[in-house]
C-alpha cells in the first residue's frame, strides 16, 4: 500500500513538473553563459508566438536556437575537445573496416604472398575473399541484439579483442585453410564492432557537430585503404626469400612483406580497446562512482514546484576512456547517468544547462513514443518485422536498401576491387604502374571523402546525394565511350582520358556516396530498431558485395567496356530515386530527423520552412517544444533520484 502511494506521489510530482508552464519558462532562462550554436547553424530570430497544440510537428524544435554552455568552435572548448576526441577514437572502427576490405585486394598482386600460398586462384582465391564476408550474412540477426542488449560500449570491446585474435591468427598463417579461418574469425567480429561504432558516434556526438562528425566517421573507411595500399606497395619490392610454406624461415626474413600488412589489421581495435575497455558496467554502479569523483559532489533538491541540479566542479573520472550512449542508458532506465554523461560530453558539465536538459526529454519522448507504439519490445528475430511496420518506417527501409544495394551496385566497387581488370582494358599491364594508380586512386577516395564530409552542414545531404549521384551517372557514360574507342584504335590519348575520368569519378563518389552512405541511414532511424536496421543495412551491403566479388571478373572477362552501360543504368535508376525518395535532415537532433519521415510531405511543409540553412520548423514551435523537453527531463531525473 505505502509503495502505490509512493507511486502516485511521484507520478504526481512528475505531471506538475511537466504541465507548468510558468516554471518551465523560467527555467529554461536559468543557463549561464551560453552559445546559442555556430555561426553556420544559427536560427533566425525567434519572434512571440502563440503556442501551439502538441502534436508530431511540436516535437521539432530547432536545437540551434537552444542555449548551450559552449564555445562556439568546438576547438577552443574543453568540453567539446573531449567530445571530438572520442568520436575520434570510434573512427577506427571504420578505419579497420576499410583496412580489413582492402588487405586481400592489395596483398594479391605481392610476389612473396602468392609463392607462400602456391598462386591461389579460381575458387580457391575466391573462397579466401568470400570467407571475411560470409559470418556477417549468418551472424547479422545477432548484431541488433548485442548492441541493444550488451551496450554499444561492451560490443566495441568483445568485436576488438576477437578481431585482434583472428588477426594474430592471419599473421602466423601457414597455409590456406589457416588464412581461410583468420579472415572468418575477422568476420565474425568486424561487423558487431562497425555497427557499434556508427550507432556510437551519431548518438554521442555534439547536436552542432553530429553532422560532420558522423560523415568523417564514414570518411575513415577510405583511411585504412590507403594505409593498406601505400603499407604493400612499400613491401611490394621486398627481396622474395624462396622460402616455401613447410619452411621455418616462413616466419621470419622477407615473408613479412606480407605479414606485416596483415599484422597492422590489429591497429584499429588495439586503439578502441583502450579507450573502450574501463568502466564496461553502465548503470547505478557507474553513476555511483561517477559521484564519488565528482569534485565537489553533485547536489540534488526536489520538490513538486521546483528543481534544483547542480554540480558546479563536475569531473568525470578516465575522461578520455569513451563512455556509453546516453540513449542507450535512457533506454535502460539510467536516467541519472545518461544525464551526467550529456552534461559532461555538451555542456562542460552543466548539468542545468538548457541543451543537456532538451535532450534529455527529447530522448525520453521519442522513446516513449517508440514504446507505446509496440516498437523495441520483441525478441531478436520477431523484431525484423518491427522494420517494417509502419508507413514511416517503411519508408525509411526503402531509403536504408536503396543505399545499401546502391553502394554496392553503382560500379565504385568493382573499381576498388578489380583494378587490375579494368586498367587492362586501355592497356596499363604493369604492376608497379598499376600499384601507383592503386595507391592515388585511394588518396583521391580519402581526401575527397572528407571534404565532403565537411560540407554535409553548408551544402546539406540531399544535394550531395543528388550531385554525387549525377556525377558519377556521368562519368561512367564518359569511361564507357573511352574504352570503346580504345578496344578499336588502341588510342593512347583515349586511354590516358580514362584515367583522369577515373580520378574525377572517384571525387564524386567521395564528396557524396562515400561519407553518407553510412551516416544517413543512422541519422534517418529511431532508437528503437537503429541497430537492427544497421544490421539489415550491414547484411544487404555485404550480401551484394559477396555476390558482385564473384560477379565482376567474370564480367569483365566476358564483356569488357560493355560492363560499364549496366552501371549507367544503375545509377540513373538511383538518381531518381534519391530525387523522390531522400529529404534533407541537417541542423537537427538524431530524434528530430527521425521524426521528419513520419511525416507527409504535405504536412512537412506546413509545418516547416526553407531558409539559407535548409529544412527548419516554424518558429512558433521550438519555444514550447523546449519547456516540454527541459520538463520531462528534470521529472525524469527526479524520478530516477527517488529510485535510487
Amino acid at each position: 500500500m505505502d509503495s502505490r502511494h509512493r507511486d502516485d506521489e511521484d507520478m504526481q510530482d512528475q505531471n506538475e513538473l511537466v504541465q507548468s508552464p510558468v516554471l518551465l519558462k523560467t527555467q529554461a532562462l536559468q543557463s549561464k553563459n551560453d552559445v546559442a550554436g555556430s555561426d553556420s547553424e544559427k536560427a533566425p530570430p525567434q519572434q512571440p508566438q502563440v503556442i501551439s497544440p502538441t502534436n508530431v510537428r511540436d516535437r521539432l524544435g530547432n536545437p540551434t536556437t537552444w542555449k548551450n554552455n559552449t564555445h562556439p568552435r568546438w576547438w577552443r572548448d574543453p568540453g567539446l575537445r573531449r567530445n571530438v576526441f572520442w568520436i575520434a577514437v570510434l573512427y577506427f572502427g571504420f578505419f579497420t573496416w576499410g583496412y580489413s576490405t582492402a588487405l586481400l585486394n592489395c596483398l594479391q598482386p605481392m610476389p612473396q604472398f602468392n609463392e607462400y600460398f602456391h598462386n591461389p586462384s579460381g575458387g580457391r582465391l575466391g573462397l579466401i575473399y568470400a570467407s571475411q564476408s560470409l559470418p556477417t550474412v549468418i551472424l547479422a540477426p545477432a548484431i541488433p541484439w548485442s548492441n541493444d542488449f550488451l551496450g554499444r560500449k561492451r560490443t566495441i570491446s568483445i568485436g576488438s579483442l576477437i578481431v585482434i585474435s583472428g588477426t594474430i591468427l592471419g599473421t602466423l598463417s601457414k597455409s590456406t585453410a589457416m588464412l581461410i579461418a583468420s579472415r572468418v574469425v575477422v568476420g565474425l567480429a568486424l561487423p558487431f564492432m562497425s555497427v557499434a561504432c556508427v550507432c556510437l558516434v551519431n548518438e554521442l556526438a555534439h547536436p552542432r557537430l553530429r553532422g560532420i562528425c558522423a560523415t568523417i566517421n564514414s570518411s575513415m573507411y577510405f583511411g585504412g585503404v590507403v594505409v593498406v595500399a601505400w603499407l604493400t606497395f612499400g613491401t611490394l619490392h621486398w627481396h622474395q626469400s624462396g622460402t616455401s610454406s613447410s619452411s621455418i624461415s616462413g616466419y621470419s626474413g622477407n615473408q613479412w612483406a606480407w605479414r606485416l600488412p596483415v599484422l597492422f589489421q590489429a591497429l584499429g581495435p588495439t586503439v578502441l580497446l583502450c579507450f573502450t575497455l574501463p568502466s564496461l558496467l553502465p548503470g547505478t554502479a557507474s553513476y555511483e562512482t561517477y559521484r564519488a569523483k565528482a569534485s565537489n559532489g553533485a547536489s540534488t533538491r526536489s520538490s513538486s514546484s521546483s528543481v534544483t541540479i547542480t554540480a558546479p566542479n563536475l569531473r568525470i573520472p578516465s575522461s578520455l576512456s569513451v563512455p556509453e550512449s546516453p540513449r542507450w542508458l535512457v533506454a535502460h532506465g539510467h536516467i541519472t547517468e545518461a544525464h551526467l554523461i550529456l552534461a559532461h560530453a555538451h555542456a562542460n558539465g552543466d548539468m542545468e544547462d538548457e541543451l543537456v536538459l532538451g535532450e534529455l526529454g527529447e530522448i525520453e519522448d521519442c522513446l516513449a513514443k517508440e514504446r507505446e507504439e509496440g516498437a523495441g519490445k520483441l525478441g531478436m528475430w520477431e523484431g525484423w518485422k518491427n522494420l517494417w511496420r509502419t508507413k514511416g518506417l517503411r519508408r525509411r527501409m526503402m531509403v536504408v536498401t536503396i543505399i545499401g544495394a546502391g553502394s554496392q551496385l553503382k560500379g565504385t566497387s568493382a573499381i576498388a576491387s578489380y583494378i587490375t581488370p579494368i586498367l587492362n582494358l586501355v592497356g596499363f599491364v604493369n604492376p608497379d604502374k598499376i600499384a601507383v594508380i592503386n595507391g592515388c586512386l585511394t588518396t583521391c577516395d580519402f581526401v575527397s571523402a572528407i571534404g565532403g564530409a565537411l560540407c554535409v552542414n553548408s551544402v546539406g545531404r540531399r544535394p550531395l546525394w543528388l550531385i554525387s549521384t549525377a556525377g558519377l551517372l556521368v562519368c561512367f557514360a564518359l569511361m564507357t565511350a573511352l574504352a570503346a574507342i580504345f578496344a578499336q584504335t588502341s588510342s593512347i590519348p583515349s586511354a590516358y582520358a580514362f584515367i583522369v575520368v577515373l580520378f574525377i569519378l572517384r571525387v564524386f563518389n567521395g564528396m557524396g556516396w562515400s561519407p553518407l552512405t553510412h551516416n544517413y541511414p543512422a541519422e534517418i532511424l529511431p532508437y528503437s530498431i537503429r541497430a537492427s536496421a544497421l544490421s539489415y543495412f550491414t547484411f544487404l551491403e555485404t550480401s551484394v558485395l559477396a555476390f558482385n566479388l564473384w560477379l565482376h571478373p567474370v564480367a569483365f572477362q566476358h564483356l569488357g567496356w560493355r560492363y560499364f552501360i549496366v552501371f549507367v543504368a544503375v545509377l540513373s535508376a538511383l538518381e531518381i530515386a534519391i530525387w523522390f525518395l531522400f529529404i534533407e535532415t541537417r541542423g537537427r537532433t538524431i530524434e528530430q530527423v527521425s521524426v521528419l519521415f513520419d511525416l507527409s510531405p504535405s504536412e512537412r511543409r506546413k509545418g516547416a520552412t526553407r531558409d539559407s540553412m535548409g529544412l527548419r520548423l516554424s518558429s512558433r514551435q521550438d519555444q514550447p517544444d523546449l519547456e516540454e523537453n527541459i520538463g520531462r527531463a528534470r521529472a525524469s531525473i527526479i524520478m530516477d533520484e527517488k529510485k535510487s
